[in-house]
C-alpha cells in the first residue's frame, strides 16, 4: 500500500485492508516507506506470493505490474488515486468495499501492458511537454491538494510557461512519418481514450498501441486543445495526428529526453522503441458472467 496516493482515508483503508486479509490463510500489509514499491513487489514474488494487491494510484500499480508482469503471481488491485484509469478500465469500483469485493469475487484475467525501452505501462506514455505538466501538477498538488480539477490546471498553466516542440521521426508498423510537436502520447487503455472522447479506442481494443502526436501551432493551440480535451473532445487533423499499430519507434531531435510512464517520470534515452504485451500479466478482475 502506497500512503502517498490520492486517498486521504489512509487509516480506514488500512482498517479494512486488514480485515481481509484477516480473512485469508496467510494475508499481509506491508506498506512502502524505505524501499521501493518494485523492490517490496518483488520480495514477495520471491516468498512465493500467490497474489500482490496494489493499493495506490495508477504509478504504483504500474510499479507493481511491472514486477509481476511474467511471473506466476497475480496482481490484485486497490485503486487509491486521482484517476484509476487502470481500474475503471477493468470494472474494479474506485470504492473501496467494491474493490475488495472483486479481489474476494473476481477472477484472474490477462491485461494488456506496453513497454517504452523495455519499461512497463499500462495505460500510456509519452514524450515531451507532458513531463513538464507532471512536475508543475506536483507543486500545485502540494499547494491545494490532489484533485482531477488541479490536475487540469496543471496542463494549463505548464503550456503558459513550458511549451518546446521537437523534430520527430515515428515509426509506426514500418511506417516513417517526419513530424514537428510538443507532445507524443501513446495509449494503451482503451477506457481512458474513450472517457477523453478520443479516436483510437477500437484499435486499442484489437491489440495495437494509439499514438497520438499533437499539431504544431504553437502554445495558444496547445492550450485550446487542452481545454478541448476536457470540455468539448478533440478532434483527428484538427487537434493531432493519430497513428495505430504495433511496432514503434520514435526519434527525437535530442539523444535524451523525459518519459512520463502512468504518470511517473524518467529520463530515458532515444530512440525509443515501444510494443504492446497482451498476456504476460494476470490481474484480478470482476468475474465474467457473473450473477446478479
Amino acid at each position: 500500500m502506497n500512503p502517498k496516493s490520492g486517498r486521504d482515508d489512509e487509516d480506514q483503508v488500512s482498517a479494512a485492508l486488514k480485515a481481509y486479509l484477516d480473512s485469508l490463510p496467510d494475508g499481509e500489509l506491508r506498506l512502502v516507506g524505505s524501499r521501493s514499491i518494485q523492490q517490496m513487489a518483488q520480495d514477495a514474488v520471491d516468498e512465493n506470493a500467490a497474489t500482490v494487491i496494489a493499493v495506490g494510484g495508477d504509478g504504483t500499480i504500474s510499479a507493481v505490474a511491472e514486477t509481476l508482469a511474467g511471473t506466476d503471481t497475480t496482481m490484485g488491485v486497490i485503486p487509491a488515486g486521482t484517476f484509476n484509469y487502470f481500474a475503471r478500465g477493468l470494472g474494479i469500483p474506485e470504492d473501496l468495499d467494491g474493490a475488495i469485493d472483486v479481489l474476494r469475487t473476481g477472477t484472474p484475467q490477462p491485461a494488456a501492458f506496453g513497454r517504452i525501452n523495455g519499461r512497463l505501462f499500462l495505460n500510456n506514455c509519452s514524450i515531451g511537454i507532458y513531463s513538464m505538466i507532471r512536475r508543475q501538477r506536483e507543486e500545485i498538488y502540494r499547494r491545494f491538494g490532489r484533485s482531477r480539477a488541479a490536475a487540469y490546471w496543471s496542463v494549463i498553466t505548464a503550456m503558459l510557461r513550458l511549451y518546446r516542440r521537437m523534430r520527430l521521426t515515428v515509426t509506426v508498423d514500418g511506417v516513417r512519418h517526419e513530424l514537428k510537436s510538443a507532445l507524443v502520447f501513446v495509449a494503451n487503455s482503451d477506457y481512458q481514450i474513450e472517457e477523453f472522447g478520443l479516436e483510437g479506442s477500437d484499435a486499442v481494443k484489437n491489440g495495437r498501441l494509439a499514438v497520438y502526436v499533437s499539431r504544431d501551432r504553437g502554445r495558444w493551440h496547445m492550450i485550446k486543445q487542452a481545454v478541448r480535451l476536457v470540455v468539448t473532445g478533440m478532434r483527428k487533423g484538427r487537434d493531432f495526428e493519430l497513428f495505430t499499430g504495433s511496432d514503434i519507434t520514435i526519434e527525437t531531435d535530442k539523444p535524451f529526453r523525459h518519459v512520463v510512464r502512468d504518470g511517473e517520470i524518467a529520463r530515458m534515452k532515444a530512440p525509443f522503441t515501444i510494443t504492446r504485451n497482451d498476456t504476460a500479466l494476470q490481474v484480478i478482475a470482476p468475474a465474467r458472467n457473473r450473477p446478479t
